[in-house]
């Protein structure tokens, strides 16, 4: 299997993680006419496609060393199936990030989705193994992270406020599509970001859990399975979602096959772009430990993913277009408190108590 032989090609591959994980959700907002439940069966097919042809080229090539098939041949039952389940909790966070952008739009969805997932994920480790991180870091981190993801909610339900009290006066129109916009309800946004941030706490650990040990599975064989778990769940989670739509009345599956090319083609993107980004650190993190980019940089790269999401919510699709003078300053605020944060936690490590 192809593995990272420099520390410069490892840092290459956490920047193109953070890029295609900090962008893939420009493809959802591109067809903003498709519903993301539609959306989805495309990410996922695009994900799953990319996900198995990474794994019997890359995780094939270099015979002399160990590939794929020969990693699955003597990675354990066990650890497979951790590989299948994480999976399965994965696509379940990031299909509820996909309805929540729907909702609220990059610049909150993700900020929350992320920021709860690190510090679900943060204080799990910190309790299985306390002497990992320095603690004062790692807690004033997440607080900041806390108080960014608080903030980011503040100004996102002022900008609805405002967006509200302008509606009596008339409805407003969408620039692309010419259509009245719907005020969207701000708890159901925050609270799918919430659940979503929930589930992916748990995601990294499970991961651990499947490629540690002798009999562990190798990054390729672990994409393969990651990706199977992701497009087996998409068939019970999208109807789900389908029959109980957070938005609008329920729709019928049979109306996938009424998207037009353009829309499936930026699904599909989508999922291979999310896909590239998710290869990219399962092999980065596989690398030898002395090739390996720094714990802290390493971590500060791939938790500032919400961070340039965000920017590009804010910036490119201009989600809090018309706000006013005190929402701006606590986006601002936001970023650089989630950016502080990470930088904290990302430190943590480097400090631990020996």
């Amino acid at each position: 299997m192809i593995l990272p032989s420099t520390t410069l090609a490892s840092l290459l591959l956490l920047i193109l993680a953070l890029f295609c994980w900090g962008s893939w959700a420009n493809s959802q907002r591109l067809v903003f006419k498709w519903r993301f439940e539609l959306f989805y069966y495309d990410f996922v097919l695009g994900l799953a496609a990319c996900l198995l042809i990474a794994t019997f080229t890359l995780g094939s090539m270099n015979s002399q060393e160990l590939t794929v098939s020969d990693n699955m041949m003597i990675a354990s039952y066990r650890k497979m199936a951790y590989g299948l389940a994480t999976g399965v909790i994965l696509n379940l966070a990031n299909m509820l990030l996909v309805a929540a952008i729907s909702l609220s739009g990059m610049a909150v969805a993700f900020p929350l989705s992320f920021g709860i997932g690190l510090v679900v994920m943060s204080v799990a480790n910190f309790i299985g193994n306390p002497q990992s991180s320095n603690a004062l870091l790692l807690f004033c981190g997440l607080v900041l992270v806390l108080v960014a993801v608080i903030v980011d909610i503040l100004a996102y339900r002022s900008h609805l406020d405002a967006l509200a009290a302008a509606s009596k006066t008339g409805p407003m129109l969408d620039p692309r599509t010419k259509l009245p916009v719907r005020t969207p309800i701000a708890a159901r946004g925050i609270v799918l970001s919430v659940a979503s941030g929930i589930a992916l706490g748990f995601v990294f650990p499970m991961i651990d859990m499947s490629r540690i040990g002798d009999n562990g599975v190798g990054p390729y064989g672990l994409a393969a399975l990651i990706g199977a778990g992701m497009l087996g769940s998409t068939l019970l989670y999208v109807p789900f979602f389908i029959n109980f739509p957070v938005q609008g009345d329920p729709i019928q599956v049979r109306d996938y096959f009424k998207g037009a090319k353009k829309q499936h083609f930026w699904g599909i993107f989508g999922g291979i772009l999310w896909a590239v980004g998710f290869v990219a650190v399962l092999v980065e993190e596989a690398s030898p430990a002395a090739l390996r980019t720094g714990t802290a940089l390493e971590a500060g790269l791939l938790q500032s993913v919400p961070i340039l999401a965000a920017l590009w919510g804010i910036l490119a699709w201009r989600e809090f277009k018309g706000s006013t003078q005190g929402v701006r300053m606590l986006l601002l605020g936001m970023i650089v408190l989630f950016a502080a944060g990470v930088t904290l936690v990302s430190l943590a490590p480097m400090y631990a108590t020996k």
